[in-house]
């Protein structure tokens, strides 16, 4: 015979604001690491004696865009969850 098994556990609910914080951290780890190559590359490039505006033309201009709006985002989205705790 076979013994029942142990009740599993109840499944907390969703926490969409967790779910939107972690794919928010990929976004910005990822968005860092791309732009991170991107500056290596024109590093590089820039060592071999190459001019940078030729190779790398408004890449510190797209990075500290990039970044504006990541924290702009991220500022909205912390805004957003403390006022959905200031209504509770």
């Amino acid at each position: 015979m076979q013994a029942n098994p142990a009740p599993r556990p109840p499944k907390p609910p969703f926490d969409r604001e967790r779910f939107v914080f972690k794919i928010l951290a990929v976004v910005i780890g990822t968005q860092l690491l791309i732009y991170s190559l991107a500056a290596g590359v024109c590093r590089q490039r820039a060592m071999e004696g190459r001019p940078i505006g030729q190779i790398c033309p408004g890449t510190l201009e797209q990075l500290q865009g990039g970044f504006d709006s990541t924290l702009k985002l991220l500022l909205a989205l912390l805004g957003g969850a403390a006022l959905t705790r200031m209504d509770r």
